[in-house]
């Protein structure tokens, strides 16, 4: 249990190094990396993009048509390949910088010492020089000597295969490193866990010199399953795929035996798989994936799972940390108690005329700050050692902590022995309940110490019991529970709700998702905070203690109302998410400590914090709140469901699109004309669908009522029937359009050039009017359009002034119309294509209204 206070050893060590001295040893050094992953080259991206089955199929059309003769076709063809590519590689390369970005977020994190300043730092930025702050919890970042402890123990399984943690000793600044490890050994390493206590750590080495690196290990990096969205999509690319290979052949056949030519045949049967080939699904996915998370990271919220993003929008049951998560975590002492004065508020240094405190006062303020840690950050740590240098200055002159006693349950209570002039010292506080176990008081004064805290504790005042020990015996002592003190007093800190959390909890009731407050305060406390957060608990509050003695079903039961959990250990979180996903909900956990790592990774969507938190708990989280506040939270639930909605609504446009296409490609077989739709028409569309699905749709801003409607169900499924069955009667109102339009142009003995530059435009036009449409998804466009931010999505301005640009260059330019088999349309052509189009998108909006009276009587 032994320990040292920083400030007795070396007092440069105190101020750490300075950050230019950081930046020069960071490029004398290196990064503090191991092992890092190539990114993908220039070319082999470029080699991944070509194997593509789309590009495949182009470049095979090419080919048949240099086979033909028709060199302008190929040539298209060859042009449109380059294009496409060009395109796709600037996607990968935006994906993998986002990837970048994220990744270099989600790196461990180390708290180190810089120009006397704490300062949290990505692990790889940490240098040999650096003063590292480690907790229990925390990876440790580099390799290095203990200069200061506090009960500090660390598992070194991963250099030494051993198991049970090792307890560190202090560096005596002689005894040269050693990598063997064990018990009261100086030394800490890279990659090994901190399982208890506090210290300091002066970094030796990094990167490949550390012990890690020098024998070639590296944390293994589990593959997750694939997601439902990632099943979903591959199922259906190979069931579309399969069909659209059978067809193909099907195609082919009959063209060869219409035209009998072999090469007309396969070009044909390649033109059918060039329609119907979904290969811009999986294409969806990994982008919105990717962008959507970079999204989320710009709301303080880092994804460390993918699949997190789609569950989301499922999430019912929000459960909640109070301090740091609702509440600022910026605790002052507000007020004391003590049996002969009650309850006494604490002047500030604005109160003028404030009382001046009495000797018992003052000795309750000085044994607070001496349980507390001097060095620490734990708020009220911090708030107890500030209230007694603003009041009782000089308290800690002359002093010398001796040793500490962290907190070990059940008992909730920390102490300290201190060296004081003339005397030791033990000072001791906790939780009211527990302090008094250790205090020798009769029943009739322990229950009205406890009237006084919960007095306190109903004003949201989170309270603190202290006791003291006169010259304990302490050598041979290892728990709070061998001392008997006495009791001293209450102290009362206040931490205020932060903005906006008040709100963000309306959002989410109206959103369905109902937010459970969890914390380890006093019960009437968590129910003002709770009460000052807006969150309502009909069923009142359940204590840690209930929790234990409740069967499941009865903990289930009491979870349908309870929405305030107080008294709560971190290991009874894994019981109440367990309850919560037994009665149906689909539950969302914060948490920051070593011990919530098996309720955040049980827990659908587990939320770790990553200012305060532990780097175990960040490992089991799906997603790391870099500000540690519940707004983000909200703020990414929202965006989950954006992103969700995009990616349907983008899979509704792709399946509505294809069918006019399809259709096109296939009613000339049947009906015995010449093709509408050609390979260079196909690879055209494809420049057309592809930037639109990624770009159109990723960017479509959320509809105001997105958090107004319940969670969407996990049983939901991206292609099912309900998304397929609106996207294909979309495509065929379409298809029935633009067929319309060509059979009256051909019917009137145009020539075939001039029919299917006609119909093409007017298939670019209704394109347009089925991308207005769906981007609403189910609501009416114009209620999209009239909503609280009517912003208008700036890429469909830039895809109107694309579409209007091509269309006008292919069909308007003689030349150009010559290479694509068009002839330049009349006026009166593009007046009866718009004149469709605006028929159709009313069309496409009534269908909206039809489908919704449908699906509330069904």
């Amino acid at each position: 249990m032994a320990s040292r206070d920083l400030d007795s050893g070396n007092a440069s060590l105190v101020t750490g190094l300075s950050e230019a001295e950081a930046r020069a040893k960071l490029s004398q050094y290196g990064e503090n990396i191991i092992a890092a992953a190539k990114p993908r080259s220039f070319f082999a991206i470029a080699l991944g993009t070509v194997k593509e089955p789309m590009f495949l199929l182009l470049i095979s059309c090419a080919g048949l048509y240099l086979s033909l003769g028709d060199v302008s076709d190929a040539l298209i063809l060859s042009t449109a390949v380059a294009v496409v590519i060009s395109i796709t590689i600037i996607q990968e390369r935006r994906t993998e910088r986002t990837l970048d970005a994220l990744r270099d977020l989600s790196s461990p994190r180390a708290l180190v010492i810089r120009d006397g300043i704490r300062k949290r730092v990505a692990g790889k930025f940490v240098v040999p020089g650096d003063l590292m702050v480690v907790g229990e919890g925390d990876r440790v970042a580099a390799d290095g000597f203990v200069v200061s402890a506090k009960s500090l123990k660390v598992n070194e399984s991963l250099l030494t295969g051993e198991s049970a943690s090792v307890e560190k000793s202090i560096w005596d600044g002689a005894q040269a490193f050693a990598v063997t490890g064990g018990d009261d050994h100086p030394f800490v390493y890279s990659g090994t866990l901190v399982v208890q206590g506090s210290g300091y750590v002066l970094a030796r080495a990094t990167g490949q010199s550390t012990a890690m690196g020098q024998i070639g290990k590296s944390l293994a990096v589990t593959e997750r399953p694939p997601s439902l969205l990632q099943v979903d999509t591959r199922k259906a690319v190979r069931v579309v795929a399969g069909m659209s290979l059978t067809l193909s052949v099907v195609v082919a056949v009959f063209w060869w035996l219409r035209e009998h030519d072999v090469l007309r045949g396969v070009l044909m049967g390649l033109t059918f798989a060039m329609s119907t080939i979904p290969e811009e699904f999986p294409v969806i996915l990994t982008i919105f994936m990717a962008l959507g998370a970079w999204r989320i990271s710009r709301k303080n919220v880092l994804t460390r799972q993918m699949n997190a993003i789609e569950t989301l929008g499922s999430a019912t049951s929000l459960c909640v940390d109070k301090t740091g998560t609702l509440t600022e975590n910026v605790m002052t002492a507000q007020v004391i108690w003590t049996e002969a004065d009650r309850i006494t508020r604490l002047p500030t240094p604005a109160d003028s005329q404030a009382k001046t405190l009495n000797a018992a006062q003052l000795r309750l303020i000085t044994a607070a700050a001496f349980a507390s840690d001097h060095a620490g950050v734990d708020p009220m740590d911090v708030a107890a050692v500030q209230a007694a240098r603003l009041r009782v200055p000089g308290f800690d002159k002359d002093s010398a902590l001796l040793v500490a006693f962290p907190l070990v349950r059940p008992i909730l209570a920390v102490g300290n022995v201190w060296q004081t002039p003339g005397k030791t010292t033990l000072a001791a506080k906790g939780a009211p309940e527990s302090i008094l176990d250790l205090c020798v008081v009769t029943e009739q004064r322990r229950q009205e110490i406890l009237a006084a805290t919960r007095e306190m504790a109903a004003q949201g005042i989170r309270v603190l019991a202290v006791a003291v020990c006169e010259n304990p015996v302490w050598q041979s002592v290892d728990s709070l529970a061998r001392f008997r003190g006495e009791f001293v007093g209450l102290m009362g800190f206040y931490d205020p709700v932060k903005a906006g959390v008040r709100e963000s909890v309306a959002q989410c009731r109206k959103a369905g998702i109902h937010v459970t407050m969890i914390t380890g305060d006093f019960p009437v406390t968590a129910l003002a905070v709770a009460s000052d957060c807006g969150i309502e608990s009909p069923g009142g509050v359940l204590t840690g203690d209930q929790v234990a003695a409740l069967t499941e079903p009865e903990l289930m039961e009491r979870l349908k109302s309870v929405r305030v959990l107080a008294r709560v250990v971190p290991e009874q979180k894994l019981r109440i998410v367990k309850a919560l996903q037994a009665s149906g909900e689909v539950v969302a956990m914060t948490g920051d400590g070593v011990n919530d790592a098996p309720a955040l990774k049980a827990a659908h969507i587990g939320i770790a914090m990553g200012g305060r938190g532990t780097d175990v708990a960040r490992e089991a989280s799906a997603l790391i709140l870099l500000d540690d506040n519940f707004t983000s939270i909200v703020a990414a639930i929202r965006l989950g469901r954006r992103i969700y909605d995009n990616i349907r609504n983008a899979v509704s446009y792709i399946v509505a699109i294809h069918i006019p296409i399809v259709g096109l490609t296939l009613v000339p077989l049947f009906l015995g004309r010449p093709a509408i739709l050609l390979p260079v028409h196909l690879a055209l569309l494809e420049l057309i669908i592809d930037p639109v699905c990624s770009v159109v749709f990723e960017a479509e801003p959320e509809s105001d009522s997105i958090m107004e409607r319940k969670p969407r169900s996990l049983t939901d499924r991206l292609f099912s029937w309900k998304v397929i069955s609106t996207a294909l009667l979309e495509g065929v109102i379409a298809l029935i359009a633009v067929l319309a339009i060509y059979m009256s142009i051909e019917h009137a003995g145009d020539h075939p050039d001039h029919a299917r530059s006609v119909a093409f435009t007017a298939l670019i036009f209704i394109n347009f009017a089925l991308i207005m449409s769906i981007r609403s998804g189910r609501e009416f466009i114009w209620r999209r359009l009239r909503g609280s931010n009517p912003t208008v999505n700036p890429t469909i301005i830039w895809v109107a002034l694309s579409l209007a640009a091509i269309t006008a260059v292919i069909t308007m330019i003689p030349p150009v119309a010559e290479m694509f088999h068009f002839a330049r349309p009349h006026a009166g052509d593009l007046l009866l294509s718009a004149a469709v189009t605006i028929v159709i998108f009313v069309a496409l909006e009534g269908q909206k209204l039809l489908m919704r009276t449908f699906r509330s009587r069904s």
